[in-house]
Parts: structure tokens; sequence; C-alpha cells
């Protein structure tokens, strides 16, 4: 099974980003792959599952991408960018690339009930307020946004079996730094 997840060396740019946040810490939760938790995190620490891949290397996915599959309850939905693989993690132009979803285009995904989404940039949605949106809306769904992720090993599939790791206890609320 191939490694997705991106590990960091200390003078990567995302790393050195970190050092100059005034909340070096928060920021440090934010670098390399990870997923977000506003309201509730992921049940278990460990999921083994399907993910379907969305070659979205020349544009973000329309609904009647989304609508043509036939389901993703209780699996993953992979949106290939290829931004990591184009751009070095960290860089301004990683962080520039817009692989943003649509209001609709989430609604549609979450009307299919996946547990996870997972892309290989720097979120589903425009840093910031929207960013955060989109996460909380997709926990209220039942599923949680992986950022970060080195997707380079995927080539031309369309369907990926997954093993999904969580430290469930190292998780803490972004809002009043309380364990959730």
């Amino acid at each position: 099974m191939n490694q997705l997840h991106i590990t960091l060396e200390e003078n990567s740019p995302a790393i050195k980003w970190a050092n100059t946040q005034a909340d070096r810490i928060g920021a440090r939760g934010h670098v390399g792959t990870h997923l977000d938790c506003y309201t509730t995190v992921p049940e278990k620490p460990e999921y083994n599952i399907t993910a379907m891949v969305l070659d979205c290397q020349n544009e973000m996915p329309k609904e009647e991408d989304i609508k043509s599959l036939t389901t993703l309850e209780n699996m993953a939905l992979l949106l290939h960018t290829a931004n990591l693989e184009r751009n070095e993690y960290g860089t301004d132009m990683y962080f520039s690339t817009e692989t943003f979803l649509s209001e609709e285009v989430l609604h549609t995904i979450l009307e299919k009930k996946p547990l996870f989404i997972i892309i290989d940039s720097h979120g589903i949605a425009e840093k910031g307020k929207r960013h955060i949106e989109f996460d909380k809306i997709c926990e209220a769904n039942g599923c949680h946004v992986i950022e970060n992720v080195d997707l380079s090993c995927i080539g031309n599939q369309k369907e990926v079996q997954l093993k999904i790791l969580i430290n469930i206890n190292q998780y803490q609320s972004p809002i009043n730094g309380q364990t959730l």
C-alpha cells in the first residue's frame, strides 16, 4: 500500500511559513497532510475504505460529474488536482492555485454520503471563513476533508483502497483550544 501523506523537513517552505506565524503551534497543525475538525472528529481511528478518484487536473468537478458517480456512501472521494505534483508544497504557487468546489458541487457530493473528501491541495474552498464554512458543512454531513495529500502514485486509477489512520486524541478545537 502506498503512503499518501506528505513528510515535511524542517527547512520546507511550509514549515518556514508556520514558524513565522503568531500562533506557530496552531500554524504547524495546518501544514502537511491533515484534516481540520471544527465541530466533530471522525468516529474511528482507522478506516479501510474504497475511494473513487476524480481527475481534476484540468478543472474542478461540476455537478454533472458528481451526479454521474453511482455512490460514495461509506467511501472517500479523491480529488486529484495534481497541484502537489506540479507545485512544491508550501510555495506561493501551491497556495495560489485554485482547487475550490462550488457550494452546489459540495452539496451534491455530500448527498452521496462520503466519509471523506481527500484532495492533493490546500483545501476545497478559499482560505479563511469559506474554508472553515465548507469544512463545517462536511462535518455536519458526516464527512471530513483531508488536505495536502500526495496523490502522485494514483496514476489513472479510478478506484483505490485506502487505509486512513487518524490520531483522534490529538485534535483540539481551533476555536477554543479544547480537545474535541
